[in-house]
């Protein structure tokens, strides 16, 4: 995180100040709650004792509500009541694909139906809306979110109000349904007490001589003879009552006045008949009419009070039969009957009984349904009405922020973190020591001076006390240690050290001669071989053109005098070197694994004390793994901050089917940044002001 400080926070303050961009342009949304308390028991006038039940009946009726609260009803309700469908925020508006085609004339805007416009209402409107129990209370928020805190505020009033209206509706038709059902049973009931009654006079009518016979009882007879002749006035005076009734209803006075013979009613109705006969000007036709309208009056006052009369009669006759036909009743009944015939009236009396108390629970029950429904009370109150919200509920500035700085930081970590170990190059020794699976990585640090020769490498001549020239030593010392514990000093040959890398140019050939030298410096007699035959580069850090070199005496029959020829030595350290001196033209690896080249190494093993293979990268040719294989170790150098890890890998495993357990593999960061380096800032003191 510390190498990579300054990606994590471009990319955190990048994402930070998108996000405050976006919460500029964002729309702030204003909530309110209507807050509901809903009671699980039936509110009923009538009944005020209901219980609510169970507790899991209660839960479930509550969740219930939750969902009338928010269904398809009620927003219609509200977008009704409210008139949503000519809300600016609830027309409907192309979406940003639709309106830049309709820009380009490529699709003509699409006008909707009113049907649709109000889907598109209802829609709206059911994504602003939210219905929450809280908890297990039996408290319900309604909650309404707008871009205008009064519509908000005014919304959740309106879903709670229509809520409670659509709960309250839905009671009420439920009672008035069940009384309608109630009243089809009424009417069958009332079909069987008038059956029941009829079924018994019926008996009586049809099985009286019997009765007579059987009891002695000539009161019977004088009782049935009067019931029957109450039964036949009622007729006649009932139908002269429909056709009094008909005439009054067509004002005909004349059949009034024949059929009630009232002297007052023919008085009147000749009075009217002069008049209609008489024959008067036309000034006098306002007073006639008058007149004629007066007389009509009192004759529909006096038939009508005649009619009443007659009602009224056809009523005490009806009585009176109702009457005789008790005492008819009464009299069979304490006659002395057979025990068949009291059974037979009996089962009559008791289904006629049965029928009247089923029609009178059903007239009752009727009666108390209506009362039900018109004093139903809703189970749901508004307890705390929605209020105008002061602050918006979206976007929560501070929250956003704060998740955005932390959105940012993980960003860059994530990042950092990926470039660090997948895609930028290696900076630490420790991120090479794990890749290549070694305990210990080393670093050269990148030269800040230019020596006067030309190469990087006369360092170690001209500063000896620089970063750059103790380092070298550093990996001088660490692969002397590991060929000792590879236990090589007991091989009677020299060391051979392979230099490689991945790519060109990350400065394998200046760290071979630098090495080269260093070994030289230290007493040691030392050989340091181009075996770069692709592009060879020791001749020119050394400012030398030889004619031939290392290509040329592979290829030769006799190698001898062209090894001679490519041979220099290096004054100031004594160095042999084994120059290379132009490109092959050719594929190179074949010269590297000819006995030429073997016969070279062996013997350059055997007259030196070190041998130094400056080797092509692994990269681009695989000469370098042919020759990785004839080393007692090789030096991997890595350019800081540049190579691939990728790459780095695949060289890295290259290496691993190239070598086995008895070469020691020395992995080196070559060109370090000074200032990256925690070692030289602490051990800054020990170095001469010329850091190489």
């Amino acid at each position: 995180m510390q190498r990579q400080l300054r990606l994590i926070l471009v990319l955190s303050i990048v994402v930070l100040t998108a996000a405050v961009v976006v919460v500029l342009s964002l729309t702030p949304i204003y909530t309110a709650t209507t807050l509901v308390m809903v009671d699980p028991a039936d509110k009923n006038v009538l009944a005020p004792q209901s219980s609510t039940g169970s507790v899991a009946a209660a839960d479930a009726r509550i969740e219930g509500e939750v969902l009338l609260a928010r269904s398809d009803n009620v927003l219609l309700t509200v977008i009704e009541r409210e008139g949503l469908v000519g809300n600016p925020e609830f027309n409907h508006q192309p979406g940003l694909v639709a309106r830049f085609l309709s820009f380009l004339r490529l699709r003509e805007p699409v006008d909707l139906d009113p049907d649709q416009v109000t889907q598109q209402a209802l829609a709206k409107l059911a994504r602003m809306t939210s219905v929450q129990r809280h908890r297990a209370t039996y408290l319900l928020s309604i909650s309404v979110a707008s871009e205008d805190p009064d519509q908000a505020a005014s919304l959740a009033n309106a879903v709670a109000a229509a809520y409670i209206d659509t709960q309250l509706t839905a009671k009420v038709q439920s009672t008035m349904d069940a009384r309608t059902k109630l009243l089809e049973q009424l009417d069958t009931a009332r079909q069987d007490v008038v059956g029941s009654d009829g079924s018994f006079d019926r008996y009586v009518s049809q099985n009286l001589a019997t009765i007579i016979d059987q009891t002695g009882n000539a009161e019977l007879s004088r009782i049935k003879a009067e019931l029957d002749r109450l039964g036949e006035r009622r007729a006649d005076e009932a139908s002269e009552l429909t056709a009094l009734q008909k005439a009054l209803g067509e004002q005909d006075f004349a059949a009034l006045s024949s059929r009630l013979a009232d002297p007052e009613l023919t008085s009147l109705e000749a009075q009217r008949q002069v008049l209609l006969s008489a024959i008067t000007e036309p000034s006098d036709e306002e007073a006639r009419t008058a007149q004629l309208s007066s007389l009509d009056r009192e004759l529909q006052s006096r038939a009508t009070a005649l009619i009443d009369g007659r009602r009224a009669l056809v009523q005490e006759i009806q009585s009176d039969e109702a009457s005789q036909s008790r005492n008819l009743r009464l009299a069979i009944l304490s006659s002395a009957l057979s025990s068949d015939t009291l059974t037979e009236i009996y089962d009559l009396q008791q289904r006629a009984e049965l029928a009247r108390q089923q029609y009178d629970q059903l007239q009752a029950r009727s009666q108390q349904l209506q009362a039900e429904a018109t004093l139903q009370l809703p189970d749901s109150r508004v307890v705390s009405p929605a209020l105008r919200p002061a602050d918006p509920s979206f976007p929560n500035t501070g929250i956003f922020l704060i998740l955005a700085a932390l959105s940012g930081l993980a960003l860059g970590i994530g990042v950092a973190f990926i470039y660090e170990n997948f895609i930028g190059g290696i900076t630490t020794d420790e991120q090479l020591a794990a890749l290549s699976r070694t305990s210990l990585a080393l670093s050269i640090p990148r030269a800040k001076t230019q020596p006067s020769r030309g190469s990087v490498s006369d360092l170690i001549l001209e500063t000896p006390l620089s970063a750059f020239s103790e380092a070298i030593r550093r990996v001088r010392t660490n692969v002397d240690h590991q060929l000792t514990k590879k236990n090589f000093e007991g091989q009677n040959r020299a060391p051979v050290i392979a230099v490689t890398s991945t790519v060109p140019g990350e400065g394998k050939t200046t760290a071979a001669l630098a090495l080269a030298q260093s070994f030289a410096l230290s007493g040691r007699k030392t050989l340091l071989v181009d075996c770069d035959l692709r592009r060879p580069g020791l001749h020119e850090h050394l400012g030398l053109a030889p004619a031939q070199g290392l290509i040329d005496a592979l290829a030769a029959d006799d190698p001898g005098a062209a090894l001679k020829s490519a041979m220099v030595t290096d004054e100031d350290t004594k160095l042999l070197v084994l120059l290379g001196s132009h490109r092959s033209a050719g594929a190179t690896d074949q010269l590297v694994t000819s006995r030429n080249f073997d016969k070279l190494i062996a013997g350059a093993a055997r007259a030196f004390d070190v041998v130094i293979l400056d080797t092509p990268p692994l990269g681009p040719v695989v000469d370098g793994l042919y020759i990785a294989r004839k080393a007692d170790a090789v030096i991997f150098l890595v350019q800081w901050a540049s190579t691939s890890q990728q790459d780095v890998r695949r060289s890295l495993l290259a290496l691993d089917g190239a070598i086995d357990d008895r070469n020691v593999l020395v992995p080196v960061l070559n060109r370090q940044e000074v200032a990256a380096s925690s070692w030289h800032r602490r051990y800054a003191h020990y170095y001469s002001q010329e850091l190489g």
